[in-house]
Order: structure tokens, then C-alpha cells, then sequence
């Protein structure tokens, strides 16, 4: 049985993508366009020359019966992993219509093809966020996957805040659609925080990174200072992880109807910029002032719950992430 990988082309999808195949599982990718399609076939398939992949063009997530085709061309999909949504700040268009409208359509476009045309699928998970989470508290708080985000539409002024929003909407709306629908699938979400990590193929870093990852590079280019650099600051998982818990969400059945919020460590600028410098000391970066760092006081997560339903799981640590995202960039930027 196959799996339908959305947005096949993403930062985290290509990682998914990779596990998928690596275990031998026939996949089905989507992506917006032909051009898109080409690199990726060709690069995973000298990777591995007999997998079974396939890669399908939806041009328009959000049109209804947007999936319709690739479900009827694919009778063997069994699980869906729906990673495609707007994730790129900077989009040259109305708040709503860049953020929430994609996300919500794109999510119930597919939910509702697959009840309608594909009920052989047993599992769907959808890649949500953090941003789901987070409360934007000014206290210290202990994220669980139990917490659901305040944040209201009426409320956003900004892209981050549009970002942070559409992801609420997009997964509440998903889970009302399994409890009101009642399809033959179930449903889990996986929602990381920042998401570090290197592209799967270099090229791929010579190109715009990935919203999080350029956390990083910002670092990289701070102007000289020995003041502490207190942003950016949050939790992390590495890519790879996260990659390989989409993964677990389909193989542990614990994970069924779970909310799968994951996070390796919590950082700031300055964890980064330690990281950086204890590793590339000929970069001769700025200095910061690594005395006064101390990323337990960011915020707090708990994920035992989460943990416990995957069998358990080692993740990545932040060091490790942060040198192999800084080294792939220097090598494919210099």
C-alpha cells in the first residue's frame, strides 16, 4: 500500500519523502508545478533506484476536489501525510487570502477527497505547528499538547500572527471535520516548533531556506556585539525528526487521534551563536555575551504523553542540528 506525501517538495516533506522510501513504502508525492517535480524524481531515484515513487502536479491545494485525480489515479494509497501549506513569510498578499484561506482550503480539500474517493485510507496526518500551541504568554508556561492557541483571526496584524493563526484554524478545522464527518481514516497532527535542520539535497540550501533555518543564518550575521542576544528564541526539533515521527504517526497505533506535539531543546540567539562558535571559531562571528545565556528560562514543554504513544523516541540535539544546517550553508553560500 502507498503513500500519498502533499506538498512533496517542502523542507520537511523531502525528509519524509525520504524515510518513506528508505523503508521501502511505494510513494506518491504532489507539487504545484512540473519544474518542481523534475529535480526531486531525479535525485531520489539515484538515491534509490527501486523505489516506487511517483509525483503528481496539484496546482491549486485549495480548489475543491483538488485531489480527486490523484486519489482515483492511486487505488493503493493507504495513508496520506498532508504537509503542504503556506509556511513562508514575505507573500506580497492579503493576510487572509496568503494565510488563513490556503491553509484552511488546502486542509479540507484534501480530508473531504479522501472520504469521498479514497476510502481505503486508514490514516492521515497533517503536519500543523507549534503555532497551534502557543499561547504567547508573557509568563513562563509549560506547553502540552493539551494547550490550544488564544489567538483569534480578529486579532492578527502581521504575518507572524496570520502564520500562527492559520495553523490553529486549519488543524481545529480538521479535527471538527472527523468528529462531524466520521470518515473511514483517523486523524493524527503533528505540531513542531522551530524546525532546523539541513535541506536533503545541497542544492536545496542554495536556494531560500526555510523560515526557521534562517534563524540561523541571521545569527550568522550578526554585526559584532557583546550584547546578549536574547532573539530568537523558542524550542527546536531537528528536521530529521520530525521527518521520522511522520513517520511513527503511521506505523504506532498509540498515535492514532493524537495530537503529536514534538521539541527537542529550547534556545536563544545566543545558544545558537555558543553553538557556532565553539564549532566554526575561524568564522570569527560575534560574541555575544555566552555568560548570561540560559534557555530553560524561555519556556517549558512536556511531551511524555507524546513520547510514550511513538514507543519513545532520541531526538537530535540542538548542537548537532545547528552545525550540520551552518555547514551546508557555508559550503552551498561561499
Amino acid at each position: 500500500m502507498s503513500v500519498l506525501v502533499s506538498g512533496a517538495n517542502g523542507f520537511i516533506a523531502t525528509h519524509i519523502v525520504d524515510n518513506l522510501l528508505e523503508a521501502g513504502y511505494p510513494v506518491i508525492g504532489t507539487v504545484r508545478s512540473a519544474t518542481k517535480a523534475e529535480p526531486l524524481v531525479r535525485d531520489f531515484l539515484k538515491k534509490y533506484p527501486a523505489a516506487k515513487l511517483s509525483i503528481e502536479v496539484v496546482e491549486d491545494i485549495t480548489a475543491e476536489g483538488a485531489f480527486d485525480g490523484v486519489l482515483q489515479n492511486h487505488h493503493d494509497v493507504k495513508y496520506v501525510l498532508h504537509t503542504a501549506s503556506p509556511a513562508t513569510l514575505g507573500l506580497d498578499k492579503p493576510l487572509k487570502e496568503a494565510y488563513l484561506d490556503p491553509a484552511l482550503a488546502g486542509t479540507l480539500s484534501i480530508l473531504k477527497s479522501i472520504k469521498t474517493r479514497a476510502p481505503q485510507v486508514t490514516n492521515v496526518v497533517i503536519t500543523s505547528s507549534f503555532a497551534a500551541i502557543y499561547g504567547f504568554n508573557k509568563d513562563y508556561v509549560t506547553y502540552t499538547n493539551e494547550h490550544w492557541s488564544p489567538l483569534e483571526w480578529e486579532q492578527v496584524n502581521n504575518e507572524v500572527l496570520a502564520y500562527c493563526a492559520s495553523k490553529k484554524y486549519a488543524e481545529k478545522a480538521a479535527w471538527e471535520f472527523v468528529e462531524q464527518e466520521k470518515p473511514n481514516f483517523k486523524l493524527s497532527t503533528i505540531c513542531p516548533p522551530y524546525v532546523f535542520g539541513p535541506q536533503l539535497f545541497d542544492w536545496m540550501a542554495a536556494k531560500k531556506l526555510n523560515t526557521s533555518n534562517e534563524l540561523i543564518t541571521k545569527v550568522i550575521n550578526t554585526p559584532q556585539t557583546t550584547d546578549f542576544l536574547e532573539k530568537p528564541s523558542g524550542i527546536f526539533v531537528d528536521v530529521r525528526d520530525v521527518a521520522k515521527i511522520h513517520k511513527l504517526a503511521l506505523e504506532k497505533e498509540a498515535s492514532y487521534g493524537t495530537r503529536l506535539f514534538i521539541g527537542s531543546q529550547t534556545f536563544t540567539g545566543q545558544t545558537i551563536l555558543n553553538i557556532l562558535n565553539k564549532n566554526f571559531p575561524e568564522k570569527k562571528l560575534a560574541v555575544g555575551a555566552p555568560e548570561k545565556d540560559d534557555p530553560n528560562k524561555v519556556l517549558g514543554f512536556n511531551i511524555e504523553n507524546v513520547l510514550e504513544s511513538i514507543g519513545g523516541y532520541k531526538f537530535i540535539s540542538l548542537e548537532r542540528s545547528v552545525v550540520d544546517t551552518a555547514s551546508q550553508y557555508w559550503q552551498m553560500n561561499s
